[in-house]
């Protein structure tokens, strides 16, 4: 059975036997997922209200589209773009009597989500923190009991573990991981990039794909860049903003940056305001689901290639196929990734031609022309 299932089973076999989820007035949930367990939460509160946010446009919309589809009055939904008290557009009259936590990808990024979720919880509120323990779950429970008090386990369920904390008003010096950029209320990590002769100041959110330098791929990708004058360029997946950045510097006519990550999508309209970019437009985009109704010359991408622990090559295929759609003809996908995965053979069966632009023991960058 999946961990999703496995979870979710723990959740709503001892949720409902909490009455301060059951009577709960305002319940905030970190992780809203496909929706379902928010409209089960929503559910459940029929007297109070379920505000629920996560960190992926896609995750937002298939909330949104379940709340809607059930009619779900109580349910809210918001993007995670910043603390949630200055995101929700309706604010609750009362402070949040309890929150719920599905453990994200990150310790920083679960920092990050315990931080607002203790700020947004009165005294004595009640925390529910979920998620499996390879993925990191008693690390971050830690990190709970430091926060707010100590965690204490209601059930096992092969793998995966749920915790009840309760916030203690006498904690008056709160951990040093609270005051880390990024993590901390208004604060972004910071670092600078220099390539091809031009240094970018980079600002990043815990999440983001190469949250504290350059990655390596990438690198290899903006080296052997080269841009059409004018051009129309797609950055898919952007995550801080720098290929499509520099794309701007090296000529193109206007940039669309587009990730499905909202802590991504904020970081690049962070960075394009510091690094004084106008020509370009960034999107909150599942692949191309978000994105004008448009043609571009170039679509440039270092495409994540996990889920979990596997390799997966659906993702790939979707950007290679509608990628190849998005372009005008003659225009080029350019990838890096590793050598060991075989884009190739997607970029040649969608393209009928393929090249090696440039490699290293590692990446290689690999083009494909609409002809």
């Amino acid at each position: 059975m999946p961990k999703v299932a496995q979870l979710t089973q723990l959740l709503t076999t001892i949720l409902p036997t909490e009455s301060s989820v059951a009577h709960s007035q305002n319940l905030l949930l970190f992780g809203c997922g496909n929706g379902t367990l928010a409209a089960y939460l929503a559910n459940l509160v029929t007297s109070g209200q379920v505000w629920s946010t996560d960190s992926n446009a896609s995750s937002i919309n298939l909330t949104l589209k379940t709340s809607q589809a059930n009619d779900l009055h109580n349910l809210h939904v918001f993007p995670d773009l910043a603390d949630p008290e200055s995101y929700l557009r309706d604010p609750p009259a009362n402070p949040f009597d309890t929150a719920i936590i599905i453990l994200p990808k990150g310790r920083k990024v679960s920092r990050r989500w315990l931080l607002q979720a203790y700020q947004c919880l009165c005294d004595t509120g009640i925390l529910y923190l979920a998620g499996a323990n390879d993925e990191g779950i008693q690390a971050v429970a830690k990190d709970a009991s430091e926060l707010f008090g100590q965690a204490v386990v209601l059930g096992y369920k092969k793998g995966t573990r749920l915790y009840r904390i309760i916030k203690q008003s006498t904690i008056s010096n709160l951990p040093d991981w609270t005051q880390q950029p990024g993590i901390a209320s208004g604060t972004w990590n910071e670092f600078h990039i220099e390539v091809r002769n031009r240094d970018f100041t980079i600002h990043t959110l815990p999440g983001v794909f190469s949250f504290d330098q350059l990655d390596e791929g990438t690198r290899l990708l903006l080296e052997c860049l080269q841009i059409p004058t004018g051009s129309r360029i797609l950055d898919m997946g952007c995550g801080c903003g720098i290929i499509g950045m520099l794309a701007v510097h090296l000529g193109a006519g206007h940039v669309d940056l587009a990730d499905d990550h909202l802590l991504s999508v904020a970081s690049t309209l962070e960075n394009l305001r510091l690094n004084g970019i106008s020509s370009a437009s960034v999107y909150a985009s599942d692949l191309y689901s978000g994105l004008p109704d448009m043609k571009y010359d170039m679509v440039l991408s270092n495409p994540p290639f996990h889920i979990g622990k596997e390799v997966n090559y659906q993702i790939a295929q979707t950007l290679i196929s509608n990628g190849y759609q998005k372009l005008n003809p003659g225009g080029s996908l350019l990838i890096v990734a590793n050598r060991f995965i075989r884009y190739e053979r997607l970029m040649h069966q969608i393209f009928h031609n393929v090249k090696i632009l440039q490699e290293s023991g590692k990446f290689h960058v690999l083009s494909s022309q609409k002809v």
